[in-house]
């Protein structure tokens, strides 16, 4: 260990973060020279539904989306950020229940894929997951939503195993999140 210690010179001060904007739980900040977004990472999932070879997605508004392209509706998943405190798997649990009104039953495993960047410029990581259940794994309950507008607006949707390849998605992570699918499932 002394070995690398050596390496860093003495009494060295990290550079501070100068907070450019801050609204809630997001900020942003100059570092080095780079402006960055800090928000809280967050979890993505979809849910496979073994015996009705479905998955579930979410048709959601995006008020982000549609400033850029006008479109109000948009093809994305089950997300949600992760609570301080909160592991990305108990933030996926929570979050199924609340967007798709999935209550999973104790001892579920979901395949966690390797947490991400989606952009140079954000400090968010992104945690997926694809969740095989069978039906004695889960039951169905009203999604309650995190009371936003945009929540309220949106609605989980349950699509054919088939017609995944005709989802038309229009962020990045889905349609990774999609190609992962296909992966597990063998689809190509």
């Amino acid at each position: 260990m002394d070995k690398f210690s050596k390496m860093r010179p003495k009494n060295t001060v990290e550079p501070k973060d100068e907070v450019l904007f801050k609204k809630g739980e997001m900020s942003v900040v100059e570092y080095e020279d780079w402006t960055i977004v800090k928000s809280p990472d967050y979890i993505i999932v979809i849910p496979i539904l073994i015996e009705s070879n479905q998955i579930i997605l979410r048709y959601e508004y995006i008020p982000t989306f549609k400033y850029v392209d006008g479109q109000e509706y948009h093809a994305t998943l089950v997300a949600g950020k992760i609570e301080q405190g909160e592991t990305p798997l108990n933030a996926m649990f929570r979050e199924l229940e609340e967007e798709a009104g999935i209550i999973v039953g104790d001892g579920v495993k979901p395949e966690d894929l390797k947490p991400l960047f989606t952009s140079k410029g954000l400090s968010s990581k992104v945690y997926p997951f694809i969740l095989p259940l069978n039906e004695r794994d889960y039951q169905e309950v009203a999604a309650k939503g995190d009371g936003s507008k945009a929540e309220a607006m949106s609605k989980s949707v349950k699509v054919d195993i088939k017609q995944i390849g005709s989802v038309k998605s229009s962020d990045l992570v889905t349609d990774y999140m999609l190609m992962k699918v296909r992966e597990y499932l063998n689809l190509y």
